[in-house]
């Protein structure tokens, strides 16, 4: 009776032992081991620094997953996702842009990644002397801004009739008389400004990285001028690897990537 306790005492052991063998094997996969997906994220222009070494950072951290960015205006994004493009994330730099993918079936949850606000971009010289929204109105200045299909064009629409409603008549007419350039995206402004091709221009202070500062300089705009943008984004439906997606999006709102967005000069909601 002894010998048969001791034996069925070993075999249980026996079994617990290889249990958790198996256990570990199947439980120590390797990043490196797991099969390699590509994911697309589709982005605005204005974030294409902060956005490309995020995404660096987080391909070092997860070697089985390749972030690719397409970057442009957000009306552009858009439209390429609206017309089938192969897109995995989306970020637009505004609601407008943003909206009739919604509204098309493509997007299931919005939400908000980061706050951002306009400030005038001069060259380093400023030999136009401009130092308020009032600056940008005189004579034979050249300004360069973004179209009234991008973001920031729109943005600077609203700046500039808010400053003429605040009792500076004529102010929009005086403005646009000295409008030399339309651009479809942020990133098209500042080498007009370098060439010293334009005086000034409405940007996103996030546009303006530590590097630029020795060739532009930012002016801060009054909080009753400005436009407080908001940065949506979220996960197209169809995507192919959800869970690649759900895992770049944790680090993008983690705590990686709120340093990333504050050190960029934006106000990320997850902060």
């Amino acid at each position: 009776m002894r010998l048969n306790k001791s034996f069925i005492f070993a075999a249980l052991l026996v079994c617990v032992v290889l249990t958790v063998a198996i256990a570990g094997c199947i439980g120590t996969t390797t990043p490196e081991e797991q099969t390699p997906v590509e994911i697309d994220v589709y982005a605005a222009a204005s974030l294409t620094g902060v956005m490309t070494e995020l995404g660096n950072k987080f391909m070092a951290e997860n070697k089985n997953i390749k972030v690719n960015f397409n970057f442009a205006g957000s009306q552009t994004l858009k439209t390429q996702i609206l017309e089938g493009a192969d897109a995995d994330l989306y970020i637009s730099a505004n609601n407008a842009q943003f909206t009739p993918v919604v509204d098309a079936g493509l997007i299931g949850e919005k939400k908000i990644l980061l706050k951002n606000k306009l400030a005038i971009a001069v060259p380093k010289a400023n030999n136009k002397n401009i130092t308020d929204l009032a600056g940008m109105a005189e004579k034979d200045v050249v300004l360069v801004i973004g179209n009234k299909d991008v973001p920031f064009g729109q943005y600077t629409r609203d700046i500039i009739n808010k400053y003429q409603n605040d009792s500076h008549d004529g102010y929009v007419d005086a403005f646009m008389a000295n409008v030399k350039s339309e651009v479809d995206a942020v990133d098209k402004v500042k080498p007009l400004l370098v060439l010293d091709e334009a005086d000034a221009s409405l940007v996103y202070k996030s546009d303006i990285s530590k590097a630029d500062k020795d060739d532009i300089t930012l002016i801060e705009l009054p909080d009753k001028y400005n436009v407080i943008a908001d940065y949506p984004y979220g996960i197209i439906n169809t995507t192919k690897n959800p869970d690649a997606v759900k895992a770049f999006e944790s680090y993008m709102t983690g705590p990686v990537g709120t340093a990333l967005l504050k050190d960029y000069g934006f106000d990320p909601v997850a902060a």
